[in-house]
C-alpha cells in the first residue's frame, strides 16, 4: 500500500507597522500543541518598524522576508512564494490562536488535502457562548451572505484558511488589482471556477483582534474599498460567472454608490464613488485577465 503523504504546513503570515500585534500573534504560534513545518513572515512595514518586525520574527524562529508593499495581497502573494510546505495556511498580525489550532487543522487536512478548508473568527470572551459560523461568500447585491452549502462553498476567510501548494503552483495566485480591500470574495470565486473545492470546519477559530485605525474616518479609503467592490462584482460578472443578471446587479451597485454616499462596517464616515472610481473600476474590470496571465508568470518563480 502507497504511504500517505507527508504534511508540512506552512504558515503565510502577512504583517505591515503593527509589531506589538505581531508579537502577540507570534506567542500563540509559539504556544500550539503542534508546530508547523514552517512560520513565513512576509514584512511590508516602513522601515522604522521592520527592524523590529524582523528581531521578533527570528526571536520566535520564523523565516523572514521583506514584503513588496504593493498591499495586501501583493504581500499574501509574497509570504505564499516563499513557503516550502504542502500545505499553506494564510495569517494576519492581528490573530492569536487556541493551543491546537495547528492540531485541528492538520486534521482537516487529512480529511482530504486536496481541499481548501476555512475557519471562522471571533472577537472576544463574550463570543463562547455562540456557534462558529462560515464566513460569507459573494452574493451579487454587492455583500457577503451564508453560504448554502458550508462543506462547498465560495467563501474564504482571509487569515484563516489552507491551501494545497498544487493551487498556486497551477499558476493561481491573490488578486493584487488593489492595495486592499474584499478581493477575498473573488479569490473564493476563482478558486470554485477553477475546480477546488472550499469547505468551512467548526473545529477550530482564530482571534481576531479588530483594529482602531485612522481610517475608520478616512472618506477616501471607504471610497476605495467601494470601488474595489466594485471591481469585485464586474469581475465576477464578465469573466468568473458571466451572465444577464450578474452584469445588471453589477450595474445597479456601481449606480447606487455614485448616487447615494453609503459606509461599510468599520467606517464611521460615508463615501460615495465619483465618474474617475467608476471608470477605472471598469477599466481594470476589462484589463483583468491580462493582469492575471502576468501574475501566473511571474509567480511560477518563487525567486521572483
Amino acid at each position: 500500500m502507497p504511504s500517505e503523504p507527508e504534511i508540512r504546513l506552512s504558515v503565510a503570515l502577512v504583517t505591515r507597522n503593527r509589531p506589538d500585534s505581531l508579537e502577540i500573534c507570534l506567542e500563540s504560534w509559539h504556544a500550539q500543541t503542534v508546530r508547523p513545518f514552517e512560520i513565513v513572515v512576509s514584512d511590508d512595514s516602513d522601515d522604522e518598524n521592520a527592524a523590529k518586525s524582523e528581531e521578533l520574527a527570528r526571536r520566535y524562529d520564523c523565516r523572514y522576508v521583506r514584503g513588496p508593499r504593493r498591499g495586501l495581497y501583493a504581500n499574501r502573494n509574497s509570504a505564499t512564494r516563499a513557503c516550502k510546505g504542502s500545505h499553506i495556511l494564510s495569517a494576519d498580525d492581528d490573530h492569536s490562536h487556541p493551543a491546537d489550532y495547528v492540531e485541528k487543522v492538520v486534521e482537516c487536512i487529512r480529511k482530504d488535502p486536496k481541499r481548501v478548508w476555512i475557519f471562522a473568527e471571533r472577537l472576544d470572551e463574550r463570543d463562547l457562548a455562540r456557534p462558529l459560523v462560515c464566513p460569507p461568500e459573494l452574493h451579487r447585491s454587492g455583500h457577503g451572505q451564508s453560504p448554502a452549502d458550508p462543506s462547498n462553498c465560495a467563501a474564504i476567510a482571509d487569515g484563516a484558511s489552507v491551501y494545497p501548494r498544487e493551487i498556486f503552483d497551477s499558476g493561481l495566485w491573490y488578486d493584487e488589482t488593489y492595495r486592499f480591500g474584499p478581493l477575498w470574495y473573488l479569490w473564493g470565486k476563482v478558486l470554485v471556477k477553477h475546480g477546488w473545492r472550499i469547505s468551512f470546519s467548526d473545529s477550530t477559530f482564530v482571534w481576531h483582534r479588530a483594529w482602531t485605525e485612522s481610517r475608520l474616518d478616512d472618506a477616501a479609503a471607504l471610497k476605495k474599498q467601494l470601488e474595489c467592490m466594485t471591481y469585485v462584482l464586474f469581475v465576477n460578472a464578465f469573466w468568473l460567472n458571466p451572465g444577464p443578471v450578474n452584469l445588471f446587479w453589477s450595474l445597479a451597485y456601481l449606480i447606487r454608490r455614485m448616487l447615494i454616499p453609503d459606509s461599510i462596517v468599520f467606517y464611521t464616515v460615508r463615501s460615495r464613488l465619483g465618474v474617475d472610481s467608476a471608470a477605472r473600476a471598469l477599466y481594470l474590470t476589462l484589463t483583468y485577465p491580462f493582469r492575471m496571465s502576468e501574475l501566473s508568470r511571474k509567480g511560477s518563480s518563487r525567486d521572483d
